[in-house]
């Protein structure tokens, strides 16, 4: 039975895991300050259950175009019910932590909407609000722990524990949120071969993932059908169209819409499980079958068959080629024999060295099993698995075709899906290339192959018949064209469609013009920007610039803009050319600003 007064519930809204990352680490921290934490994704919890808590938290992300994430729409859905009567929470007291990027227009919406809605029904914020933003020097992240540091010493200095109990010492872990320990200690380790449990594996000639799909709850069976590469062998940007095959599940077709994407979930090698397995010593149970229904709880997004094994859940599972959060440095450090080593991992976890764990984990994007390999002298117990590894959490991609794209050309009730996806690998100052899961994990697929994927629907949509009515310019640079080109493939369908006008950049015309053939086939006019192809660099942004007379006047007609691609920098210099230009022009701003506000403003940037 919770403590009222001494309870606190923080509940994260997360596209893509940040705002769930630093929920978790709130969570910790009000455990060490000895409060009753309950930690959630906002769509499961009731309205009624913020009233049990004498502080409730949020860490919320915005995306889309000012959207509550994906797993926070149903709360805010609830949130926004006309029955509910003002000061129905007027007991809650809240802080929250938004999560944002001023590049985009509605820099911190969803967690600014959330304020508003919570003051509108009585609820008061306890400690001061954050507004973090990646386009501060040190990210999200240095807001996170300056924040944190200062709700810390708030909470500690006043509301200190009733009985004089001290807070939890950082140099004393914390119980297990998730434990194998009951599906371990059911197993028995049965004798198996040494080339199966002690001894490394020598040869991987089949080191690839499991085929396998994952039970994900919603899941669509998908059957990547082709990849095809659209630049030249020879060119150092793997960039590739996979096309895939979703049948109707149970009489339901797929139908995505523009803007819609299909997430991806990976899978690690087994080649890398070994090192890992070999790292911490687990080889000898590595195989041993755990049944998971022993274990009390699990992680929400454990998308896993029982019984499994140890090598199973690494393979399927865990995400320890990622870069390590903070967080789980100091775990680390909780396991280690070396007073060195102990003493070096929690300098990386403290405030004021946070240079150094940006130098050492982020800008290098040293691997959790490398630095595991680095610091040898720890090793975590396998039943702590689930509570110290990062879950491997699925990618999303842009849908890249629509419209009577999406329909195969010889099966009914099959959609066709195009993914639009550059092959992530680069170089840091470490020496080995780095190169993404997902991306290496795809490469690895052979045609055919079949993988559970689930569908998420755009939240803003910009498409349909009304829509294809106004005028759209639509800016793109590098893989950033897969959701404009689904966006075309679908206002074609529309008899009464307005012009298209597409700008398009990239490196090099040679290598990097995607779709060069298609565009005149579906007669879309595109003005091409090409950086690296004269001495001069020049952007699509420069582009859109001499076309001011042609953009005021999409504007003046209410238009549609979609800026997509990689860089919130481009984004941000698209809007000003725009814009720009369009207030310095002629002396009428009263109408200007009407204007203004017909116009619709789409950006998808990561």
């Amino acid at each position: 039975m919770l403590d009222p007064d001494r309870s606190i519930l923080i509940l994260y809204g997360s596209e893509t895991g940040n705002a769930q990352d630093a929920a978790e680490e709130l969570g910790r921290l009000c455990q060490r300050l000895r409060w009753e934490t309950t930690v959630e994704e906002l769509n499961a919890v009731e309205l009624s259950s913020l009233l049990g808590y004498k502080f409730v938290i949020f860490s919320l992300s915005t995306t889309g175009q000012g959207d509550v994430p994906h797993n926070g729409m149903l709360f805010w859905k609830k949130l926004l019910r006309k029955k509910l009567p003002p000061g129905c929470l007027d007991q809650v007291k809240y802080t929250c932590f938004g999560l944002g990027d001023s590049t985009y227009v509605k820099f911190n919406w969803a967690a600014r909407k959330l304020i508003r809605r919570l003051e509108h029904l009585g609820a008061q914020t306890f400690f001061e609000v954050c507004e973090a933003d990646e386009q501060f020097n040190d990210g999200i992240e240095g807001s996170f722990v300056q924040w944190a540091d200062k709700l810390r010493k708030f909470l500690t200095e006043q509301f200190p524990h009733p009985e004089g109990l001290q807070p939890i010492p950082d140099d004393e872990m914390l119980p297990a949120k998730w434990s194998l320990e009951p599906a371990f200690a059911a197993s028995s380790t049965p004798e198996q071969p040494a080339s199966q449990s002690e001894e490394p594996l020598s040869d991987f000639t089949d080191d690839i993932p499991p085929s396998e799909p994952l039970p994900l709850p919603d899941g669509w069976i998908a059957t990547l059908t082709s990849k095809q590469r659209l630049t030249p062998d020879t060119h150092w940007q793997d960039v590739e169209l996979l096309t895939f095959d979703v049948p109707s599940r149970s009489g339901t077709k797929l139908t995505p819409v523009p803007g819609d994407c299909l997430t991806i979930y990976p899978k690690n090698f087994p080649s890398d499980v070994q090192r890992l397995l070999t790292a911490m010593d687990w080889l000898p149970i590595a195989d041993v079958p755990l049944d998971l229904t022993l274990c009390p709880s699990l992680p929400r997004d454990l998308y896993i068959n029982s019984p499994t094994t140890l090598r199973t859940l690494l393979l399927h599972n865990i995400d320890f080629t990622s870069v390590p959060r903070r967080s789980f440095l100091k775990n680390m450090s909780y396991f280690s024999s070396d007073q060195y080593h102990k003493d070096r991992l929690l300098e990386f976890t403290m405030t004021e060295y946070l240079d150094e764990y940006f130098d050492y984990a982020t800008r290098s994007r040293r691997s959790i099993v490398e630095v595991l390999e680095e610091f040898h002298s720890v090793k975590i117990p396998a039943h702590r698995l689930l509570d110290i590894f990062p879950l491997i959490r699925g990618r999303d991609f842009s849908i890249a075709n629509g419209g009577s794209y999406l329909n195969h050309p010889s099966e009914q009730g099959v959609t066709r899906i195009d993914l639009l996806i550059a092959m992530v690998r680069y170089r840091t100052v470490l020496r080995k290339p780095r190169q993404g899961l997902c991306s290496r994990y795809l490469a690895s697929l052979p045609t055919p192959a079949t993988l559970c994927i689930t569908h998420k629907p755009v939240l803003t949509p910009i498409h349909g018949p009304s829509n294809a009515r106004r005028p759209l310019v639509a800016m793109a640079t590098g893989t950033g064209l897969a959701p404009v080109r689904s966006l075309i493939h679908e206002r074609l369908t529309h008899a009464s469609a307005a012009p298209t006008t597409l700008f398009f950049g990239n490196r090099n015309r040679s290598a990097d013009y995607l779709f060069e053939t298609e565009w005149p086939k579906l007669k879309v006019p595109i003005f091409t920007a090409f950086s690296r192809d004269q001495r001069e660099k020049v952007y699509v942004q420069d582009l859109v610039r001499k076309e001011a007379a042609k953009i005021a006047e999409v504007i003046d007609q209410g238009g549609i803009f979609a800026v997509c691609g990689g860089s919130s920098k481009m984004a941000e210099s698209c809007k000003r050319a725009v814009f720009d230009p369009y207030t310095a022009a002629g002396n009428d701003q009263e109408t200007k600003e009407k204007a203004l506000e017909r116009v619709t403003w789409w950006q998808e940037i990561w």
